[in-house]
This record gives structure tokens, sequence and C-alpha cells, in this order.
């Protein structure tokens, strides 16, 4: 008998069989990236919701999450239009989760960035910031959305092959975490690529040093124990909720 999470993610479509060259990569490399996953038309859509909602919030930008000063972030993306429900919900970007986890999971957000000229490098870091005794269970899954061409020049992300075998964060192994480097792979690709990984993969963004456009999504899973980064019950609003299905609220942990 088929288990609810089961039930929930056949209906959201999560059934794709990987193929052994993306499961290499997922287990090898902690990451995997497929590109064309975003059509020319939603491209644009997403492009203009996202500038849209840059103009709308203003000095009110990811006050629901956090600011930064060299990158404009925007949070709690669920609740901010119809055209993100296919980046959180995406069969593929599920499928993925699913080989990842082996196990129920949940959206723990979805949120929006853009490295500014000369501005978005990070430290290397692990999207969990706990130490894990019960390594190698996975918490954490993100997906990276390419909105526009990335490319070392312009920022794009860098992670580090192999580390999500790694039980340490990389502020308690490496010197100086916010230094390049001599195994970082750059999530070079074009607008319409996504980039699924470990999240306890070591990775951050980097340095925009063209000025180019470089807007990302981040949709972040976690393992349905633990905590959302946004709680979505605390923000789903009445107009989303009356428009998702059941498997879609289960998603997101809010039925």
């Amino acid at each position: 008998m088929k288990t609810q999470s089961e039930s929930y993610l056949e209906a959201l479509g999560a059934t794709a069989d990987l193929s052994r060259d993306m499961i290499d990569q997922l287990e090898t490399k902690g990451y995997v990236v497929i590109r064309d996953v975003i059509d020319p038309d939603w491209l644009e859509d997403m492009r203009a919701a996202f500038d849209g909602l840059v103009k709308k919030e203003g000095d009110n930008l990811a006050i629901e999450h956090h600011q930064e000063e060299t990158a404009t972030r925007i949070a709690n993306m669920i609740n901010k239009g119809t055209v993100w429900e296919k980046v959180w919900a995406h069969p593929v970007v599920l499928s993925v989760c699913r080989h990842i986890f082996q196990g129920p999971f949940k959206v723990s957000s979805l949120n929006g960035r853009e490295a500014l000229h000369h501005g978005g490098h990070q430290p290397l870091h692990a999207d969990w910031k706990k130490t894990r005794p019960d390594f190698p269970k996975v918490h954490l899954v993100n997906a990276i959305w390419a909105i526009d061409d990335l490319s070392a020049a312009n920022g794009a992300p860098r992670i580090i092959p192999g580390t999500h075998h790694r039980p340490e964060l990389p502020e308690d192994i490496l010197p100086d975490p916010a230094l390049p480097h001599p195994d970082e792979a750059i999530f070079a690709a074009p607008a319409g690529s996504v980039m699924i990984y470990n999240a306890h993969a070591w990775h951050g963004g980097t340095t925009n040093t063209v000025g180019t456009r470089r807007r990302v999504l981040h949709g972040l899973y976690c393992d349905r124990e633990d905590a959302q980064q946004q709680d979505q019950r605390k923000w789903l609003k009445p107009e989303t909720a009356a428009r998702l299905t059941p498997a879609q609220k289960w998603l997101l942990d809010v039925l």
C-alpha cells in the first residue's frame, strides 16, 4: 500500500526515472545541472514578475527572510504570484528531491537573489548550519533556477563537488571559506537551467564582476521533520491557499 507521501508525490508528478548519469552525479558530486527546464515564454514571465516585485516592494524586499547589502533578494515568493508555482512544485525537481532524501520532504522556502555589480560574493557554506550526529542523513536540498545566463564573470554560484559526503562545516575546516577553493565548480549555464544539489555540500555565490543581470531563484526543500526556513503556515495567504491542490498543500505542509 502506498504511503500518504508517495500518493501526494505521484499526484505532483514526481515520478520521473532519473538517468544513470544523473544518479551518478548526485551520488559522487552532490549535484546535477539540467538545462532547458524553463521554456522561453515562462522565462519571460518570470523575469517580468521578478522585476515587478523588486519595484513594488522597494526597501521592504526580503523582510520576511533577510536582506543583503550586495545583492537584491526577494523572499516568500510562494505567496507572490502563480508564475512561481511551477517552480516549487516542478515534477523534475521533486523527482530529484525524492531520490536524494529517500524519505518524506517538504518545501522550506522559495526566494530570489541577484548579485549586484561588484557584489554577491559569499563564503563557502552549507545550508544546514548544524553538526550532524545523524550523518549522512539529508536535511536539505536546494534548486537554483537560472533566470539569466550564469557565468563566472557575473557571479554564478560555486560548489565543491563531493563535500556532501563530509559531515564537517566548511568554516570548521577551511582557513578562510571566503577564498577560492581549488576544487570549486561554477554553475555556468544558460538561462532556463536548474542546478539541484544536496545542500550539505559546500557552496556560495561569487562576485558579479561585469554587472550583467544575474537573477536566480532558490527553491529549498527540507526533511519532513525539520523546521522550514520560512514557516509556510505563518505566511500562507488565503488567496494562495484557495488555488492550491491538496498535494501542493501537503508539499508546503499547510494541510
